[in-house]
């Protein structure tokens, strides 16, 4: 029997008196002798997977007789993965990774080179080649992990110059050499081509493809290929798509240049049929493989629904009038698409639609592997042959889309219950009847029932096509809340039990410890329930003995301060001060708001000094406006979504103004009061504005999030009404609350940050402050917020799986996932309690 790769490896190296460590992923190999440098220029060889034993035999020899350490794939079948790129797309290529001496990686380089001379494997696009021949590459990058901590609280990995300065350290999409480093493998620039390089700066840079294509704009970079609009010699619009060889390869053998020339074979087929692109030409550049077609548009229905929400009505109709139009003329030629989805349309100006992407499609008795989750017929991922009817649920899930804004749901492993989820969400969004009363056939497991929906839609009669049987969903109850809560403590318990006992070499970053994204939010929450307070406790040790050494950010959210509540309520020391760089914005989430707040927390919770002199200088810095600009990149905003940055509590007034009152209401500062006063009477117009928007045609499910919307503001009115005995503030914060409920059914994340969860918690603040049992209602039973995150849910509702942001994973952390869940049905349940984060002086 072959040996395994393992065996390969470590019987050799153990043999030269090498250490051997291995991960799920990894062999690494240290020279005990060989003191590797923190940074500097390291290797890669690629490999294909039929050919990786053989690159192992010709390389082992050679790494094993010079310095270095060096790590490879721990398998064939691990290398296939890695070289899918679906793992992780900087990946790519990279079959092995050398750790050289820096005055040897010049003559190993080349030594691999010839060794490997005439091999071939995936391009690695963040290196260069050391030669064309053969597949070794290089690049500056760390050695051992070293990072700057951005402030998300992010660890970025770097490398360090001379003088201190950082330069990114991961792998892109391209080679970057950084500017105090000199290619080794090139000789010296001439004289005088530093000052030409200066000189072309600002040039137009003007790329060919194909010696014919001139490249307009980049649509997407990787290592599977790029995609790029560009203009044939005549002027004509085109796109070309690009797959590199040996990328994706399949066990038989092909790789992603045989879904390019599928897609070849059947856009030739379908030559002439409107609603797909012209396939106009197909050639080689070395061993990758181009695919041009006419260009369709920039603008796909994904782009189209997120810049003016979800279409309804005539909107809707004709949107799946020209779908099937499209899809009946594809499935005259004997063409099944497979890969029908909101990406893959193309809007025109004209209202037309273009199908685009046939890389998987069938035709003949040839399909090629490939299915996009919610959006294909689930049984699609077994291979067997597509049929037309496919295209039909595909059709119904993209029609979903259209008509709610959301994609279907995923997070279960099951794609039938994630197609009864998707219809539940569905029937909560719009009962009603017209086109969207077809989506459930269109989505029936029958393919007999989508058919003959799909010909309600050509006979014209889908616009006012009758309400669909009610589909049956969760409906809550005390006890269902109860065992949801008590499910979902087990499930962050487990959670922080892994997190713990993770060891400490398989981390691929530092951890995580903050409130929005790491420990301190799971944990802080794990010290509210009986039976999680025990792991929470634990956790925050660990937390505490894992705290970065980076020169972490002082914010709430992203940063230690956050971090320093934690371990306060837990009775755990803090190891290290927090300490504010003096270049934070003013808002909560990353700035001075956040930090005196957290710090109003901390005195409350301990009284001390230090506590209140850190309040006082960020109400100090507030009023006179010693604070950096906000970050313009947090989001773009749309007139009339409701989505207001510079408003909401995270990142704009509504927090500066909270943090502001409630320092005024511990120390008594006039100041600080005088400030207040103003702000939430500014405040007060602009959320009257906001209503308005909510309840408006082009409002967003954003509009009604904690860190970018109504939700967040509710709150701080709430503590404004109370601390002024303002009934106009009492009002708006109601009206907003009920804006949020109403949008609430077309919200796509479940999250605190930006989905339900903050929804619920100001609908719980209002009940607090008003006891009006009416808003318990709405948080319960009339529109059910819980109901809404259990339809998007995976797993039987009692013990749900809840997604992340992303949609497709389940996350733990409080600001995107379970954890600011549970906080939300932890005060449901009680019916009492306050928001976590916020000052106990208001």
């Amino acid at each position: 029997m072959e040996p395994s790769v393992f065996q390969r490896i470590s019987t050799i190296a153990r043999e030269r008196g090498r250490e051997i460590r291995s991960d799920d992923t990894w062999i690494s190999v240290r020279d005990p002798g060989f003191d590797a440098p923190r940074q500097g220029w390291k290797l890669h060889v690629s490999a294909r997977p039929g050919t990786f034993a053989e690159t192992l035999d010709r390389i082992l020899p050679l790494l094993l007789a010079a310095p270095c350490d060096f790590k490879a794939a721990r398998s064939v079948e691990m290398l296939r993965e890695l070289n899918s790129g679906d793992l992780d797309a900087a990946s790519v290529g990279k079959a092995v990774t050398v750790y050289p001496p820096q005055d040897a990686v010049v003559g190993l380089g080349h030594a691999l080179a010839t060794a490997l001379a005439g091999m071939a494997g995936p391009r690695v696009v963040s290196d260069r080649r050391v030669r064309p021949d053969a597949p070794v590459y290089y690049r500056y990058a760390p050695f051992a992990p070293q990072y700057k901590v951005d402030d998300n609280g992010d660890f970025e990995l770097v490398v360090v110059g001379p003088d201190g300065e950082a330069e990114p350290g991961a792998a892109g999409v391209e080679f970057a050499c950084p500017p105090w480093a000199a290619d080794p493998f090139r000789p010296p620039a001439p004289p005088g081509a530093a000052a030409a390089r200066a000189a072309s700066v600002g040039a137009p840079r003007v790329r060919t493809i194909g010696g014919r294509y001139r490249v307009t704009t980049g649509v997407m970079r990787g290592p599977r290929g790029n995609v790029y609009r560009a203009e044939d010699a005549g002027g004509r619009p085109v796109v070309v798509k690009e797959a590199r060889a040996y990328v994706g390869e399949h066990p038989d053998g092909y790789d992603l240049r045989m879904y390019l020339r599928n897609e070849l074979r059947v856009l030739t087929v379908l030559a002439g049929v409107d609603g797909v692109p012209e396939a106009l030409d197909h050639f080689r550049h070395g061993e990758d493989e181009f695919l041009v077609m006419s260009d369709a548009g920039a603008t796909d229905l994904n782009r189209h629904v997120a810049e003016h929400g979800a279409l309804t009505g005539a909107e809707l109709a004709d949107l799946a009038s020209r779908l099937l139009a499209v899809l009946d003329a594809v499935h005259a030629r004997g063409v099944v698409v497979r890969d029908l989805s909101p990406k893959n349309v193309v809007l025109g100006e004209d209202g037309g639609c273009t199908i685009v992407d046939f890389g998987t499609s069938r035709h003949g008795d040839l399909q090629m592997p490939g299915w996009s989750r919610g959006f294909s017929v689930p049984d699609q991922r077994t291979g067997r042959p597509s049929e037309p009817a496919d295209d039909l649920f595909s059709l119904g899930a993209t029609l979903f889309f259209a008509a709610t804004g959301m994609n279907p749901v995923i997070i279960d492993p099951d794609p039938e219950r994630g197609v009864e989820r998707t219809l539940q969400c569905l029937a909560r969004m719009s009962p009603g009847g017209g086109p969207v009363a077809l989506v459930p056939r269109l989505l029936s497991p029958d393919p007999d029932v989508r058919t003959r929906a799909a010909a309600e839609i050509r006979a014209g009669r889908h616009a006012t096509a009758r309400p669909a049987a009610p589909v049956p969903v969760p409906r809550l109850t005390g006890d269902l809340l109860s065992s949801v809560r008590a499910h979902t403590v087990r499930e962050c318990v487990r959670f922080a039990e892994r997190l713990m006992d993770e060891p400490e070499d398989r981390r691929t970053s530092p951890p995580v410890t903050n409130v929005y994204a790491g420990s301190a939010g799971v944990g802080m929450e794990l010290l509210q329930h009986p039976e999680g307070k025990a792991g929470g406790t634990d956790l925050a040790r660990w937390t505490a003995a894992n705290l970065p050494a980076a020169n972490l950010p002082a914010s709430l959210y992203f940063g230690l301060t956050g971090t320093a509540i934690f371990l306060a309520a837990a009775g755990v020391a803090m190891p290290r001060p927090v300490r504010a760089s003096g270049g934070e914005r003013a808002d909560q989430a990353h700035g001075v708001a956040g930090i005196g707040t957290g710090h109003l927390i901390l005195d409350a919770l301990a009284p001390d000094p230090a506590n209140a002199a850190t309040a006082a200088e960020c109400a100090r810095r507030l009023l006179a406006g010693d604070v950096a600009a906000p970050d313009a990149a947090v989001s773009v905003e749309q007139p009339g979504s409701g989505v207001a940055v510079d408003t909401a509590y995270a990142h704009g007034d509504a927090g500066v103004a909270d943090f502001l009152l409630a320092f005024h209401r511990a120390t008594g500062d006039a100041a600080a009061g005088t400030a207040a006063r103003d702000a939430f009477a500014a405040l007060a117009e602009r959320t009257e504005a906001l209503i308005g928007e909510l309840e408006g045609p082009a409002a967003r499910p954003m509009g009604a999030s904690w860190c970018q919307g109504m939700s967040g503001v509710v709150g701080a009115m709430l503590r404004a009404a109370r601390a002024y005995d303002d009934a106009h503030y009492l009002d708006l914060a109601e009206r907003g609350a009920r804006a949020c409920l109403a949008i609430a059914p077309r919200a796509w994340v479940s999250s605190q940050c930006c989905g339900l969860a903050g929804m619920g918690e100001a609908l719980i603040d209002v009940a607090l402050a008003t006891g009006d049992d009416a808003y318990w209602r709405g948080a319960e039973e009339a529109e059910e917020i819980v109901e809404l995150m259990l339809v998007r849910s995976g797993g039987d509702p009692r013990r749900p799986v809840f997604p992340g942001n992303d949609l497709d994973t389940q996350a733990f952390t409080w600001g995107t996932g379970t954890a600011g869940i549970l906080s939300f049905l932890r005060r449901l349940d009680a019916r009492s309690g306050p928001r976590l984060w916020t000052s106990p002086a208001v």
